[in-house]
């Protein structure tokens, strides 16, 4: 692993939380009240925290934190299966030592610490589109930011009207066991099917001086004869106009439902708060039910906008850990600027819904190619690789091979991430 000269990564424990956070609040002009919040550490998993300090050379003081980064471990949901995946997060560069490589060198240290933890796969939520492709990472969740008119309408859904619903001061002691709950039954791709206490702690941190205007969190719980089947957190912000209340409410942190009842349920509600004009929710599937059971569609407003970013690590691994819907047998040739051990032709078999990846033998004919990033991609079965194709980002070489590999990597659900971070 490489470091820019006069610089050296080092771990960050909670005994450096200060200087931590010192640097993000600078890259992300972070407010007093976030940065010196009391439940604040309680967000950063510390055994991952890392950063870039001075190393005292060519006059430089020695110890001088520049750069910092962490990340969450936690296990995604892929067709038919789980991945071990790494969230990163808490990624920011102290302005005065921009543009000196900083943020590559941190990048290839998750990569590789990640790697040895037996994580496949990496994941984040992006604060600019542009930065991480070039380090591999590709839009695997494409969603829609819904806004929904208050009292919106929606088709019926036998039981729904029937489910329990909580509405709470949301509490991470409190809902943590309901929020767990509901991520275990999710099946969707790109699901956090468990996660540590960090990324909770992220989930429920709420400190007064950030709300800007919002109420505090609250938590909305649907359940079903199994348990908990839907939560949302929301908050609300009263507003008024000349003659009537203005207020907006909105649920952008995170939120689950594992069945069309719960979904509508919690939606029908959330969409009918007194003296709210509206309701806006982030990270909406694009198969998701609430949009199909919308009586007026075009009293929504929906916004396309990008979701989980996953970057592949390990193509062998992360491609086993799913399962497939049409058998195909190919070529694959990867390039992969970061990690030369993708960089490879692999042979892509899948019998039954299984996939067998390997290194095809140096003389095989190659079928496809494409980038670490056009594979991370459609990983998740959200994008088809033949939109991939058709916008001139994956070459086929073998006629009709692609066709089959997008039949192969569909998923029959639209990926979305649980929760932001």
């Amino acid at each position: 692993m490489t470091t820019p000269s006069g610089y050296r990564r080092i771990d960050l424990g909670v005994g450096r939380s200060v200087d931590f956070l010192a640097i993000d609040a600078w890259a992300f002009a972070l407010p007093d009240a976030a940065v010196a919040s009391e439940g604040v550490s309680a967000t950063v998993d510390w055994s991952r925290g890392r950063g870039i300090e001075t190393a005292g050379d060519a006059g430089t003081p020695a110890g001088d934190l520049a750069a910092v980064h962490s990340s969450y471990g936690y296990t995604m949901r892929v067709p038919g299966g789980t991945v071990p995946t790494s969230g990163l997060t808490w990624v920011g560069v102290h302005p005065a030592h921009r543009r000196r490589g900083l943020l590559k060198s941190m990048i290839e240290d998750h990569f590789t610490r990640s790697l040895a933890r037996g994580e496949s796969v990496s994941t984040l939520f992006a604060a600019e589109t542009t930065i991480y492709q070039r380090f591999g990472y590709g839009l695997a969740c494409p969603t829609y930011r819904l806004t929904l008119p208050r009292g919106a309408e929606f088709r019926p859904v036998a039981g729904s009207d029937e489910l329990r619903l909580r509405l709470e001061n949301a509490d991470l002691e409190t809902h943590a066991p309901a929020v767990r709950a509901v991520l275990a039954r999710d099946a969707r791709p790109g699901a956090m099917a468990s996660v540590g206490d960090p990324m909770l702690a992220n989930l429920f941190f709420d400190p007064e001086g950030v709300r800007d205007g919002q109420e505090r969190k609250r938590i909305a719980i649907v359940e079903d004869e199994h348990g908990p089947a839907a939560f949302a957190l929301f908050q609300r912000k009263l507003g008024w106009g000349d003659s009537a209340p203005k207020g907006t409410a909105s649920s952008q942190e995170g939120w689950a439902a594992v069945t069309a009842a719960a979904e509508r349920r919690l939606w029908s509600a959330l969409a009918d708060l007194d003296l709210m004009a509206s309701l806006t929710v982030s990270s909406v599937p694009l198969d998701s039910p609430v949009v199909h059971l919308l009586k007026d569609a075009r009293a929504a407003t929906a916004l396309m906008r990008d979701q989980v970013w996953a970057r592949i690590l390990d193509v062998p691994a992360a491609l086993m850990a799913r399962t497939y819907g049409a058998n195909v047998d190919a070529v694959i040739e990867i390039s992969d600027l970061q990690i030369t051990a993708n960089s490879h032709a692999w042979k892509f078999t899948v019998v039954d819904g299984d996939a067998t990846v390997v290194r095809a033998p140096s003389d095989s004919p190659v079928d496809v190619r494409m980038s670490i990033q056009e594979l991370s991609v459609a990983y998740l079965g959200g994008t088809a690789l033949d939109a991939l194709a058709l916008a001139g980002l994956v070459d086929e070489l073998r006629p009709g091979v692609v066709a089959k590999l997008s039949d192969a990597f569909h998923s029959r659900m639209a990926p979305r991430g649980s929760l932001h971070f």
